[in-house]
């Protein structure tokens, strides 16, 4: 379709250059002819300029407006000039003339130009032999429509192909092939409304763009034509059929070309399964859509895929698969083998990424708050993705939970980008990577890619130091020893604040392994050595914390209680530095936390909370409540018995109270040692 005159706009260049050459010679005459001389009156020639120029942009109706415009002009001008008693040369009838017969002129050949114009445009947008709109029209429009859609309107293309025409034109002739493409050209070109375009896209492909069209409309504008050309006999006799593939706008798509390619593998896949029939690119799809493991490893560095014009010859369109860099949701494999943890309140989003997580090979568990994530910390992702606003707790509080508990967890924010200040206390509080909404699944895949690379070089760095010659470990054995030495003396420095301290965390530590004995008899759940040096240095951090508060005989103040609560973070600050052991680090930090998600410092609750450190904690209160403290006398062991039993499902891990009853014979024997310790020192 060409281009109409009235579209074309005059740009204000061409306004200026005609005002000036009204002006001009109104001005010249204003001035008196002796200015110009006998040649003065010529200068109205240049009223001619507005004439060809708007002739340019309007034809015929541009000339008519420049000769308004140029006779309004010259009346005021005479009329203006009879007042102060003065007259126009003779010789301006002339030039009046002239400049209407020249103008008149201009519009005629204006007009022919304009409509051989429109003609070979309509020749460069049209199919010869269909009479409908040509590939080089319909891109054009798709891209009208296509921005329109990323403003929120909906837009829908079909891909139709007719099946086996190439057997057709062999039995019945080229001529007779030109008829039936006419013919479904007739009854396409009749079926599509007028906001919207069928062209022919190539050989016997068809393209409908249908604007303001869901899903829904979508198939059922495919199948009606699919329907309607199956009915209809040819001049040959026989019938043709056709298969179609229709895709829908998404935010994600970044190009036309990506819209393109996905209505196209719809029509590939309407082919592969048997021609006649219509297929949506959409979930079922994509999962078609996923190359072979050799061919996602080879995508992984172009995922910003093949942004160029959608020239596929007609003799793939439909018949082999599009490029894969240019689908949609390019689906690429990268997650085989991985688990990820998507935090995230609102169900719609939540879905979709997950959706698109899980069609890359990741196992994924949803969480809809903070608390719910945190519980699902019990075992290690290779990723966590999570909102910052999240009902309840904020989201730093599970990126804190993550990195503690999982250091080599790769743990991606996703915040609006109003939130940047947030965005920044996440990073603080151990984000690896954000990402602003809104956001595309390409940004999606762009950063969990990077996070995975940056585990998996953190898990090549941990395996070269295990490969080390045998002299450089003994070697890291000797430091860690004498680490492990430096960290208890700390430990017993600790204990030596207060005299009713002394032993603690050595009855803790035999406690633990007792309990550990009996939980986990094959050491396949808990790390003996790192429970041992656990236990000892489960409370390294009161190191921080006044003697004034440690021994206070009473109730604790706001202030005081703070400090006690601040010494779990304290201690793994001051070990983390020195020691790689993670099992050992979680029963520093999470001693305190409670089953049922009221400890502390962050609110980790069943089995969220290490085993190594719900084990700690649990034999932590046994002898605590046994011993003299400040501000209560000890329990006897019958009592303290009866708390854990009180307390299994709230505070203790109800699997663990049952293990302490069990072994509580082998416990006590603990318990009787400190006592008879005591006693030892009391009768001395």
């Amino acid at each position: 379709m060409a281009l109409e005159l009235s579209d074309k706009a005059i740009p204000p260049r061409a306004h200026a250059i005609s005002a000036v050459a009204l002006l001009a010679p109104v001005t010249a005459v204003a001035l008196g002819a002796d200015v110009l001389g006998s040649s003065g009156p010529l200068v109205w020639l240049l009223s001619l300029i507005p004439a060809f120029l708007l002739a340019y942009y309007r034809g015929w109706r541009g000339v008519a407006t420049a000769l308004a415009v140029g006779m309004a002009t010259l009346s005021i001008t005479e009329a203006t000039l009879s007042a102060f008693g003065r007259d126009l040369p003779d010789i301006l009838f002339g030039v009046v003339v002239a400049y209407i017969g020249i103008s008149l002129a201009v519009g005629l050949l204006a007009d022919r130009l304009h409509k051989d114009r429109a003609a070979v445009e309509d020749m460069a947008f049209t199919d010869l032999l269909t009479h409908l709109p040509n590939r080089r029209h319909a891109r054009l429009f798709l891209e009208n429509e296509f921005a329109a859609a990323e403003r929120g309107r909906q837009l829908s293309v079909v891909l139709f192909d007719l099946d086996h025409f190439k057997a057709y034109n062999d039995r019945h002739g080229h001529a007779a092939g030109d008829e039936a493409l006419a013919e479904f050209a007739a009854l396409l070109g009749e079926m599509t409304r007028r906001m919207d375009l069928s062209a022919r896209f190539g050989g016997e492909e068809f393209v409908s763009v249908l604007a303001a069209t869901d899903t829904e409309g979508a198939l059922v504008f495919a199948d009606r034509i699919r329907a309607a050309l199956g009915s209809r006999t040819l001049p040959t006799g026989e019938t043709l059929t056709l298969s179609a593939g229709a895709a829908t706008y998404h935010p994600s798509m970044r190009s036309p070309d990506e819209l393109l390619a996905a209505a196209d593998h719809a029509l590939y896949q309407s082919k592969h399964e048997g021609r006649n029939r219509v297929r949506l690119f959409g979930h079922t799809l994509m999962d078609h859509a996923m190359p072979s493991h050799d061919a996602a490893e080879g995508l992984r560095d172009r995922l910003g895929g093949d942004t160029s014009e959608y020239p596929r010859p007609s003799d793939e369109i439909g018949r082999t698969r599009p490029p894969l860099t240019l689908l949609p949701h390019q689906i690429t494999g990268f997650g085989e083998g991985r688990e990820v943890l998507v935090v995230e309140d609102d169900p719609q989003v939540r879905a979709l990424v997950s959706t698109y997580l899980s069609r890359e090979g990741f196992v994924v568990v949803e969480a809809p708050d903070v608390a719910a994530g945190i519980r699902e910390l019990s075992v290690e992702f290779d990723l966590v993705v999570t909102d910052l606003r999240l009902p309840g707790a904020p989201g730093t509080d599970l990126v804190a939970a993550a990195k503690s508990r999982w250091p080599d967890t790769q743990v991606v924010v996703i915040t609006g980008l109003h939130d940047a200040k947030v965005a920044a206390d996440a990073l603080n509080a151990g984000a690896d990577q954000y990402l602003f909404k809104p956001f595309g699944m390409p940004d999606l895949r762009r950063e969990l890619l990077s996070a995975l690379q940056r585990r998996d070089l953190r898990a090549a760095e941990r395996e070269e130091r295990r490969s080390q010659p045998d002299d450089v470990r003994d070697r890291s054995a000797q430091t860690h020893a004498a680490v492990l030495r430096a960290a208890a003396l700390l430990a017993d420095a600790g204990e030596t604040h207060e005299p009713y301290l002394a032993g603690h965390s050595a009855r803790v530590q035999a406690y633990s392994m007792v309990i550990a004995e009996t939980v986990d008899p094959g050491a396949e759940r808990i790390d003996r050595e790192a429970l041992r040096y656990g236990a000892a240095f489960h409370d390294i951090g009161m190191l921080g914390v006044p003697a004034s508060v440690v021994g206070h005989p009473g109730p604790l103040d706001s202030d005081q209680w703070a400090r006690v609560r601040a010494h779990p973070a304290r201690g793994r600050r001051i070990l983390d530095a020195v020691l790689d052991d993670r099992d050992l680090l979680a029963a520093v930090t999470w001693h305190h936390e409670r089953w049922d998600g009221t400890g502390y410092p962050d609110g980790l609750a069943g089995e969220g909370i290490p085993l190594c450190a719900r084990v700690v904690g649990l034999c932590e209160t046994l002898d605590a409540i046994t011993s003299d403290r400040p501000f209560r006398p000890a329990m006897t062991w019958e009592q303290a018995m009866e708390v854990l039993r009180t307390e299994a499902g709230h505070r203790f891990d109800p699997e663990l109270v049952a293990a302490a009853e069990s072994c509580e014979a082998t416990l006590r024997t603990v318990y009787d040692a400190r006592a008879d310790h005591t006693n030892d020192e009391a009768d001395a």
